[in-house]
């Protein structure tokens, strides 16, 4: 009788104990990710040209706009100069989401869902980004 509840006990903390780790594991990753995330943030940051063919104060900007006039903000997650990054650099080398994913250590579904609202905040941006054009006139002297 005494070895059975001995013999519970250890199996109740064995499983207690990789219950434990299991939950340390995820934690760990969790942290790795946000570090990767935030070193592949900075890489942009360092090539934002060649990445999001923006430089960098152009792509402040934009965020600012997005911010202000578009009514996009950053999630508890995510914040916002990242998902326009995600945007852009999705918009800038046509990709989809399995390739963005990978390469911002983000899920579809996440990278799908702040694409959509960071595109419909791109449009109603659409009266301050796009010129109207201008009819060229009868008696215009121009060549081109």
């Amino acid at each position: 009788m005494l070895t059975s509840i001995a013999v519970m006990y250890y199996y109740m903390w064995f499983f207690l104990a990789l219950a434990y780790r299991r939950r340390c594991f995820k934690i760990e990753r969790r942290i790795i990710n946000e570090e990767l995330r935030n070193e592949k943030l900075f890489q942009l940051d360092t090539t934002c040209l060649s990445e999001l063919h923006m430089d960098r104060r152009t792509f402040y900007i934009l965020c600012e706009m997005l911010r202000d006039v578009g009514g996009s903000k950053g999630t508890h997650n995510m914040e916002l100069e990242e998902i326009v990054a995600q945007f852009l650099y999705i918009l800038a080398h046509h990709l989809k989401n399995r390739t963005v994913k990978n390469t911002f250590f983000r899920s579809g579904e996440t990278v799908s869902r702040q694409f959509n609202l960071c595109l419909l905040a791109v449009l109603k941006l659409h009266h301050l980004l796009l010129k109207t054009l201008e009819p060229i006139q009868e008696n215009s002297t121009n060549s081109y």
